[in-house]
């Protein structure tokens, strides 16, 4: 469910969010999480690596979901978009994508099972 930047409260934190095998993985807790944030006045960023021009399918997935969001960006190079927007958090299921930013940004890693051996019980 989009939301528009201007229904936006405060300081809120913006948040990114992956859509493959962060917001696929775990729809239903994604849906949760991105409508209580959205109300709470955050931002809600779906960031993800599409082909370019494919934002009103990625809408129509968020839909399906149930997700809330505020903007859906498409980036080979999330780590620039990330700097430049300023987004303070981070859910995403691949180190690359999230391995240069700084300190200041909260990454949450989702678990997959090309990025954890559940057999080992160690990350990959």
């Amino acid at each position: 469910m989009p939301v528009p930047l201007g229904a936006l409260y405060g300081g809120g934190m913006k948040i990114g969010v992956d859509l493959d095998a962060t917001i696929t993985a775990y729809p239903a807790f994604f849906a949760a999480f991105t409508a209580a944030m959205s109300a709470a006045g955050h931002e809600i960023h779906v960031i993800t690596n599409r082909v370019p021009g494919t934002e009103a399918f990625v809408g129509e997935l968020l839909a399906e979901h149930g997700i809330t969001y505020h903007v859906i960006h498409i980036a080979r190079d999330k780590a620039s978009y990330i700097l430049r927007e300023g987004i303070s958090v981070l859910f995403d299921d691949m180190d690359e994508y999230f391995a240069m930013l700084p300190e200041r940004v909260a990454v949450f890693k989702v678990r997959e099972h090309y990025n954890f051996d559940f057999a080992e019980h160690r990350w990959r």
